[in-house]
């Protein structure tokens, strides 16, 4: 074993890598000595020093990152600058609202934390910790947070769009609309409050915001992206009053609009498919540990009823639902881009060690200690075989559906997360529900019988016996309650926000119907695709 460096050693290092500019390494060498001396002069001054050239170089990249969508490293350079100068709340905050965009909520509200400390009630810290914990389903937490800074800011149309959007998880409605029509009294142009308003709102002859949409929508610059929100919210207002060619008219512009600012690229979502296929061939042996967690993960394509699903179980004895959590896919983008590193391209069984010391120990920053922790992440279907390798103990549901009908779901949503970006475009969506087809067609075939597959019609048509028969293969105790999704209590953030506090009920695989002139193209790009 090497002996240990001095002191005076570790500062030289310091001082030799700030002069490279190697701000990480520089940063860690004077904290590791103030670690140990907290009242060493020499590195606090040296520290200090390093603030006005390391900050604005880490700040400026964080920023160029985050305009390229590459939120990982700018995270890293913004936890770096955040260390380097925990007394300004913007640099706090800007860490914890990229790792709120990562869908890291745990680490945002960390990051949230650690502003307070410093600056109690600071109204913009008090809101992303009230964002973190709504994504961990802390709704009342939550809740305070945002009316805390509302307390502070009362005119502050992002807070009470927060308050909005929480309540409408919660199933609160009248307030939901409430608070949104406050924001937008405060913010009149802005289409996103306009969109979440309309979620909210149920259309008919006399409402006035259909109104108020149609003039905003008028005046706004409609090759601009930016539209795109008040065209959903212009579609879901037209639809429910059946006027149909209007409707559609503004969805597909919504959705034009959106793809190009999104720019999506179906070649990025086919290659870490590939790559799971070739290391998958021969699956690796799978860890043989029990922690007495047992994850319950709901996977299909968005919009493929795994909402429903999650409710169904919610009901259960001993569950935890938890919405769409974003543990595994950011444990196993990271084993992904460390092997991508490397010479040999292949799983390793210290890669599948630590893909589940990162996937248990993400899960347990959500656990309430409940055995059983649903996370419904609809896209967790790429991962299927890192987790049945990683946590042999989880159980893995994979919802289908009729695919017309969930081509026109898709489409007529616009649905959070980077990893929706190909639901704006009718060949997109066929190219990827062609790549899920085939993906869990290998996923079966490499790992049969690990997979419970649900099929929604079915689900609807004859709930009792299908959920009976998912209660004896996920190892939950079955009771009439599994029939009244309903009643669940847990919020729900996505698009089946209302859908799913109706009971069970059938007809919506044939809603599409209604818009099937005007979904040859759709209909065309899944059956060129061999998915009709």
């Amino acid at each position: 074993m090497p002996p240990e460096k001095s002191i005076g050693q570790i500062l030289s290092h310091a001082k030799k890598s700030a002069k490279e500019r190697n701000w990480e390494t520089a940063i860690s060498h004077y904290q590791s000595v103030l670690a140990r001396f907290p009242g060493n002069k020499r590195a606090r001054q040296e520290l200090n020093a390093l603030k006005p050239n390391a900050l604005p170089d880490l700040l400026k990249d964080a920023q160029a990152s985050q305009n390229s969508g590459a939120w990982a490293d700018a995270e890293h350079d913004l936890s770096i600058a955040a260390a380097l100068a925990p007394d300004m709340p913007e640099i706090g905050l800007s860490l914890a609202l990229c790792q709120l965009e990562m869908g890291k909520a745990a680490a945002a509200l960390q990051a949230a934390d650690q502003v307070l400390a410093r600056r109690p009630g600071h109204p913009d810290a008090l809101n992303a910790k009230g964002g973190a914990l709504r994504e961990m389903s802390r709704g009342a937490e939550a809740e305070a947070c945002f009316l805390a800074a509302l307390k502070t800011r009362a005119s502050d149309p992002q807070t009470l769009n927060n308050l909005g959007i929480l309540a409408r998880a919660q199933g609160n409605i009248p307030l939901a609309v409430d608070y949104h029509r406050k924001a937008i009294a405060l913010r009149p142009a802005d289409k996103t409050l306009h969109h979440n308003l309309a979620l909210s709102t149920s259309y008919s002859a006399t409402e006035p915001h259909l109104e108020e949409m149609r003039a905003l929508y008028a005046k706004s610059d409609q090759s601009d992206p930016a539209t795109a929100p008040l065209c959903f919210a212009l579609f879901k207002a037209l639809d429910e009053l059946d006027e149909r060619e209007e409707a559609f008219s503004v969805l597909k512009k919504g959705n034009a609009l959106t793809r190009k600012k999104l720019g999506y690229d179906f070649q990025k979502d086919a290659v870490p498919y590939a790559l799971s296929k070739v290391l998958f061939k021969s699956p690796p042996e799978p860890v043989e540990e029990d922690t007495g967690l047992r994850p319950l993960l709901v996977t299909g394509l968005p919009r493929s009823g795994t909402t429903l699903v999650e409710r169904i179980l919610a009901r259960a004895e001993g569950t935890q639902p938890c919405g769409e959590l974003t543990v595994v896919q950011i444990a196993v983008g990271q084993l992904l881009r460390n092997l991508m590193q490397r010479t040999h391209k292949e799983l390793t069984p210290e890669d599948i060690a630590s893909l589940r010391t990162e996937v248990l120990n993400g899960y347990g920053d959500y656990s309430d200690g409940s055995p059983f922790l649903i996370d419904k992440m609809p896209l967790n279907f790429r991962w299927i075989g890192y987790v049945l390798a990683a946590v042999p103990e989880a159980k893995v549901l994979h919802v289908s559906r009729d695919p017309m009908a969930v081509a026109w779901s898709l489409y007529r949503y616009s649905l959070a997360g980077n990893g929706n970006a190909f639901i704006y475009d009718p060949s997109d969506i066929a190219r990827f529900m062609a790549l899920h087809r085939d993906l869990m067609t290998f996923w079966d075939e490499q790992f049969p019988g690990r997979i419970i597959n649900l099929d929604y019609a079915q689900l609807v048509s004859d709930p009792e016996g299908v959920t009976k028969d998912l209660a004896q293969k996920s190892g939950l105790v079955w009771t009439k309650d599994w029939l009244t999704p309903e009643r669940a209590s847990n919020q729900v953030l996505t698009a089946s926000s209302e859908q799913v506090r109706k009971p069970i009920y059938r007809g919506s695989d044939d809603g599409w119907r209604r818009y099937e002139a005007q979904l040859s193209d759709l209909s065309q790009a899944l059956s060129s695709a061999g998915i009709l």
